[in-house]
């Protein structure tokens, strides 16, 4: 087996590029498209309702995690019991960990799926209406699935077919050898 797995922490430390790249991806068409003022707006908007933003963040989070779940078992087929969700206290980190082996397609699937359905969906969603509280919100999500963007980086060469089996406890996976 070949481990092609990072650190939590490093995973994040080269997840840092994915802020700047979500910044001049989503930030600066939408300032472009409608204007500073209607930006910052969205701004204001969180301050006065920040109880709630806070709320809708804290559940983005847990949702991620689930939306990999699912992805785990909805496109490699598994049961329920084949998926671990849970929190490595240490880091704070909230985590989704498939048991079995997946096809790298697969894999690759279930680690984008919480970003395009929480962070790139909501961000053109927003560019399109001009509403900033939204792209504000899939910013996040984009930049806090830079881990995920990351391990699909490293993986990039593994073919679509091939085994790969979530690491137990770093961020990526072991390829299997057929």
């Amino acid at each position: 087996m070949k481990d092609l797995s990072i650190s939590a922490l490093n995973t994040n430390l080269y997840a840092i590029p994915i802020v700047l790249i979500s910044i001049i991806c989503l930030v600066f068409p939408f300032v472009l498209i409608w204007d500073w003022q209607t930006f910052t707006k969205g701004f204001l908007s969180i301050y006065l309702s920040l109880p709630y933003y806070i709320t809708a963040f804290i559940l983005g989070i847990f949702l991620h995690e689930i939306l990999h779940a699912i992805g785990f078992i909805i496109f490699g087929k598994l049961n329920i019991k084949q998926v671990k969700i849970g929190i490595k206290w240490k880091y704070l980190t909230p985590f989704a960990h498939c048991k079995v082996p997946l096809k790298a397609s697969v894999y690759r699937i279930a680690l984008v799926l919480p970003a395009i359905l929480l962070g790139i969906i909501p961000s053109i969603i927003a560019l399109i209406l001009g509403k900033s509280w939204l792209l504000i919100y899939g910013t996040l999500f984009t930049v806090l699935a830079g881990g995920d963007f990351l391990i699909f980086w490293v993986i990039r060469k593994v073919k679509a077919d091939e085994l790969v089996k979530d690491h137990p406890e770093r961020c990526g996976c072991f390829i299997i050898n057929n």
